[in-house]
């Protein structure tokens, strides 16, 4: 990795103090600020890394352009990182359920995290919050003043994996540390390999954002309960839905570091792919066969005179909680998922979202009826033959 022209000031067991007073900051400053004052407590923390990055850096006397790199950005460059979150992003939650399945304790931070966060912010609020200011700020915490120190050692992947345990480290959660650990090592690869601030914070700010995004568009299924919800299946469905995100992640490389790119890695891409897909139909299987309350695949040819199919139904004899997936294939028009029990509660009414992979996903709570399922089609959807599979379990 590209050095400092002031390296000799700043060696790798400073790094390692830096982080360490910042996780000391960050314990017993920033954590209790968002306790008391919730998100203005976030942002101060947000805000907080970005001046102690600064402040270091002028206190070390390092030049702050070399410190926190930012240059020119290329559109391939742009596009790489862009291809490289898609591919990460499903290898975040089949990481997340895997860290649930160890840890099923640690499955109540997800709603707690949820309220937190998104309980009093707007759209537009949670993309600055939760998107924008972590980009910047904590970009230039860990990948610049921290990084910064272990630039003079010889080995990259040395200086990728330090970073990438340091950033896991620093989201202090059990059930986030895996997928925390994964985004601060590529991260921290592109900044090393391009010595490009700004491509990293794209990356994160890509991220964050998808988060965003999906969090809001799955409105109230966001504050379901996560205890409840059966983690096995969770992995087999983002095997089966992120088994490309080799090949992404691969192709997302290849764009922003041609120069150490082998074509060979495309063919080592293609088969973990495949042992992902495999797998996770493999372990879906294996989720479907415990307690299933239903697992059935509808099929029927819109019309206008008949719009909506419900020829799915279940029995539910005690009280439980229940993960209810939906999935529809070939179709493009709009689609929306209804389960009513025969007492007259509506557990579910939910759009199904657009796009190549058209998926949602609740957690629910079913208490004892006969249940049915109902799926509606939009007029634009007339015409159309959906492949729709429902699983309750």
């Amino acid at each position: 990795m590209e050095k400092l022209s002031e390296q000799g000031k700043l060696r790798p067991w400073m790094g390692v103090l830096l982080f360490a007073a910042v996780m000391a900051v960050f314990v017993f400053a920033f954590v209790p600020l968002q306790l008391n004052l919730g998100i203005p407590g976030l942002v101060i923390t947000e805000l907080g890394f970005l001046v102690i990055a600064v402040v270091y850096c002028l206190i070390r006397k390092v030049k702050l352009t070399e410190m926190f790199p930012i240059k020119k950005v290329k559109v391939r460059e742009v596009i790489g990182a862009v291809f490289m979150v898609l591919g990460m992003f499903p290898v975040s939650i089949m990481l997340v359920a895997i860290s649930a399945l160890i840890f099923p304790s640690a499955t109540a931070e997800i709603d707690e995290l949820n309220t937190f966060v998104y309980g009093s912010l707007g759209f537009p609020a949670a993309v600055l919050i939760v998107a924008l200011m972590p980009a910047v700020c904590e970009e230039a915490i860990h990948r610049g003043a921290i990084l910064s120190h272990f630039r003079g050692i010889k080995h990259d992947w040395v200086i990728v994996l330090i970073m990438g345990l340091f950033f896991g480290i620093n989201h202090m959660s059990v059930l986030r540390f895996l997928t925390t650990m994964t985004l601060g090592l590529f991260l921290s690869y592109v900044v090393v390999k391009k010595n490009n601030l700004l491509l990293s914070m794209i990356m994160h700010f890509t991220n964050n954002l998808i988060s965003v995004v999906l969090t809001y568009a799955q409105g109230e299924a966001a504050s379901a309960n996560p205890a409840s919800a059966n983690y096995t299946a969770v992995l087999g469905t983002y095997l089966i839905i992120g088994c490309l995100s080799p090949v992404l992640i691969t192709l997302g490389l290849m764009l922003i570091y041609p120069e150490g790119h082998k074509k060979i890695k495309f063919l080592w891409a293609g088969i973990l792919s495949a042992v992902m897909l495999v797998s996770g139909f493999g372990i879906t299987a294996y989720a479907g066969s415990q307690n299933v309350l239903l697992n059935s695949m509808i099929s029927y040819e819109v019309t206008e005179e008949q719009q909506e199919d419900s020829s799915l139904y279940f029995d539910v004899e005690e009280e439980r909680t229940a993960t209810v997936v939906v999935m529809v294939t070939n179709a493009e028009g709009g689609y929306t998922v209804r389960i009513d029990g025969d007492s007259g509660s509506n557990i579910i009414t939910a759009e199904i979202p657009e796009g190549g992979v058209r998926i949602v996903s609740y957690n629910v709570t079913l208490k004892p009826d006969k249940y049915t399922v109902t799926i509606v089609a939009d007029d634009d959807a007339v015409g159309e033959n959906p492949q729709i599979q429902v699983t309750i379990q």
